[in-house]
């Protein structure tokens, strides 16, 4: 008696897992006759598929030539404390010659590890950002800036495009390294404050 419970529990398994097995190879042929289908429509003759037809349609179209006539320079801002203390800023500019038609500029940031996928739009023709900072005694001058903006140089670069009517673009300039010049420093190079330094207050502008 106890081998016809136990006979009738393995049957009772076995059929459980022919059926289990029935199920999922159903599935996987439904499976491989969908696929087999949409790769018949993808192979047809003026098959748009939805997703690639997106991204392609939201992708600009790149025109030449490219932004040219950049220029990049660096100035000082000094602002005297108490206890003979001074904080001071170095901004870098950079600028372009205007581009035929644009209706705006698009700036990419270029780091050692690779091109930001993010872009800054703006309509003016220069950039500006506070490349190096310190706040110290004021015989010591700008304290390490020719140190911070070499690190800026290896590290850090920007270019930029035009963007036009219909979707276009121009192709990108060249990169530019923040902290390097293309015309003489507005305030020289030396690292001593003096009557070549511009003493205001902080001034807007944009930190990275």
């Amino acid at each position: 008696m106890m081998n016809l419970k136990i006979l009738s529990l393995v049957q009772l398994q076995c059929l459980r897992l022919m059926l289990l097995l029935t199920l999922i190879f159903g599935l996987i042929l439904i499976v491989d006759d969908g696929s087999s289908i949409a790769a018949q429509k993808v192979g047809q003759p003026g098959f748009i598929n939805p997703v690639t037809a997106d991204i392609t349609s939201s992708q600009p179209q790149v025109v030449q030539p490219s932004v040219t006539g950049l220029v990049s320079t660096l100035s000082d801002e000094v602002e005297e404390l108490p206890a003979q203390l001074i904080r001071w800023s170095t901004y870098w500019q950079l600028c372009w010659e205007a581009y035929p038609e644009a209706e705006a500029y698009e700036l990419q940031t270029v780091l050692m590890e690779g091109k930001s996928p993010k872009f800054k739009r703006q309509s003016d023709r220069c950039f500006r950002i506070q490349a190096a900072s310190n706040e110290n005694q004021k015989s010591q001058g700008l304290l390490n800036r020719d140190l911070i903006l070499l690190m800026h140089k290896i590290q850090l670069g920007y270019r930029v495009r035009a963007v036009l009517d219909n979707n276009r673009v121009s192709e990108w300039s060249q990169v530019m390294a923040v902290g390097a010049t293309t015309t003489s420093e507005l305030n020289g190079t030396n690292n001593t404050c003096n009557s070549a330094c511009v003493t205001k207050n902080s001034t807007d502008s944009e930190f990275f």
